[in-house]
């Protein structure tokens, strides 16, 4: 299933196209923004034929974290779909976005996956430099299961989201809205 839009409480993810190009490549261009994601190379062309050939892939998806204004705030990606589990990661939030539209589009993509994909886990890495973000899934409830010089590997079972759902309840949205790609 490809998808257009996911709709959460106060943002939406919309599907990348290569009109974005030069907004990723600008976030991702940041030092301090792309500080702990993996390197890209700051050409356009190059940018917009990485797009191209996402769009032929099948389950993954990269999205623009965008307001209900529809101002673009960051991007966000769900990948490496491993039976039950996937993994999401290429989240980055431009400086000037409000302060809950991280934690907003965390659990978008939780619901996405979890809720109207039918996933059961979640394994991703994250940096071990990253520390509020490392902070930020163990305390959804995330677990380290490995690691090696550079990253921390979590799970996150849906069990696990579940209860932090709970204690999260003013950045869920009640009903999550997919628009499928025609």
């Amino acid at each position: 299933m490809k998808v257009q839009y996911v709709y959460g409480k106060n943002i939406c993810f919309r599907d990348v196209c290569e009109e974005d190009a030069a907004f990723i490549l600008e976030l991702r261009g940041d030092d301090q923004l792309g500080k702990f994601l993996s390197k890209t190379e700051i050409d356009l062309d190059k940018q917009k034929l990485w797009i191209r050939n996402y769009k032929q892939r099948t389950q993954e998806y990269y999205f623009i974290i965008a307001g209900k204004n529809g101002e673009s705030y960051g991007t966000i990606r769900l990948y490496d779909v491993q039976g039950d589990s996937f993994c999401w990661g290429s989240w980055i939030i431009k400086k000037t976005a409000p302060g809950s539209i991280a934690v907003e589009s965390a659990f978008l993509i939780y619901e996405f996956a979890f809720g109207k994909l039918g996933f059961k886990r979640s394994h991703f890495d994250v940096r071990k430099g990253n520390i509020k973000v490392v902070d930020f899934h163990k305390r959804l409830g995330s677990r380290i299961i490995s690691e090696d010089d550079l990253n921390y590997y979590f799970n996150l079972s849906l069990a696990d989201y579940a209860l932090a759902k709970q204690r999260y309840t003013k950045y869920i949205p009640e009903q999550v809205e997919v628009k499928e790609a025609v």
